[in-house]
């Protein structure tokens, strides 16, 4: 009887692993498969690694696609991924129609270099197409501590978190259209924005604490001015157009949506903000 029991015992354990372990196996794959594909889409940076501590600049060059940077002290180095648009799609395009096509190739170049105290990561785009196409190629750049950005894209929206001093943001060209830009900063800035699009909505959320000479340009959409704090002199609204001094500022904080709102929201932790519009 004791017999008896053991065999059962044994093959219920038999049964029991033959259905765990092919769940764990695919679940250890599946890590496996999305740890490689993320070293995969990953840009190279070449140069000493960007860490906190020190004043980096960021330039990003991106002629298709999305753009978004996220400047947060728990990354301990500047790391690059990029993802190519439908890139499924793509796979099965090539393959059905034999011609060639590398989700992981060196699509963009990333180099840091220093001058000084200052050091810039700059992104950069290469030549390499698909059959003499650039496919939409997705960028995020995560970085440690962000002073100054310069992004250029077209097709697709920029969204800059976290970033601190000056902020310069061009989107779309006269052969492809831009996309929104949202610009949320940290909680105060005192440094120049200039962020334009013609193809979306164009957003600056920063703190109380900042300051600046306001022009937003909003031909075809609105220009909103949304905060509790501070003190805006010389407000001068009008059908697209509004302007005003806001906290005694000198600098200049210029937003332009050729196609949308042009939008400054001041908030007490902007980094954390949600605007609830549809991208």
């Amino acid at each position: 009887m004791a017999q008896t029991r053991l065999m059962i015992m044994l093959a219920t354990l038999v049964i029991l692993t033959a259905g765990l372990l092919p769940g764990c196996t695919r679940m250890g794959g599946l890590r496996a498969r999305m740890a490689a594909n993320e070293i995969a889409h990953t840009v190279p940076i070449d140069g000493d690694p960007v860490i906190i501590g020190r004043l980096n600049a960021v330039v990003i060059d991106n002629p298709y696609g999305k753009v978004k940077v996220y400047a947060k002290p728990a990354h301990e180095q500047a790391h690059i991924t990029f993802k190519v648009q439908q890139e499924t799609r793509l796979r099965w395009r090539a393959a059905r129609q034999g011609f060639e096509f590398d989700p992981v190739g060196e699509y963009f170049t990333a180099a840091h270099t220093h001058n000084g105290e200052l050091s810039t990561l700059t992104v950069s785009p290469t030549n390499l197409s698909v059959e003499g196409y650039r496919p939409p190629i997705d960028l995020t750049v995560n970085i440690p501590q962000c002073d100054g950005i310069v992004v250029r894209n077209a097709g697709g929206k920029v969204i800059i978190v976290g970033v601190e001093g000056a902020i310069h943001v061009e989107s779309g060209d006269s052969v492809v259209a831009g996309g929104p830009i949202e610009i949320r900063t940290d909680k105060e800035q005192l440094e120049e924005i200039y962020a334009a699009s013609n193809g979306g909505h164009v957003t600056l959320v920063t703190g109380p604490e900042s300051a600046g000479t306001v022009e937003l340009v909003a031909p075809r959409g609105k220009t909103s001015f949304s905060s509790r704090y501070g003190i805006i002199d010389n407000s001068m609204p009008s059908k697209g157009h509004w302007t005003g001094i806001w906290n005694n500022g000198t600098n200049s904080i210029y937003l332009e949506s050729q196609d949308g709102d042009a939008s400054v929201v001041v908030v007490s932790n902007p980094v954390m903000y949600t605007s609830g519009k549809t991208w």
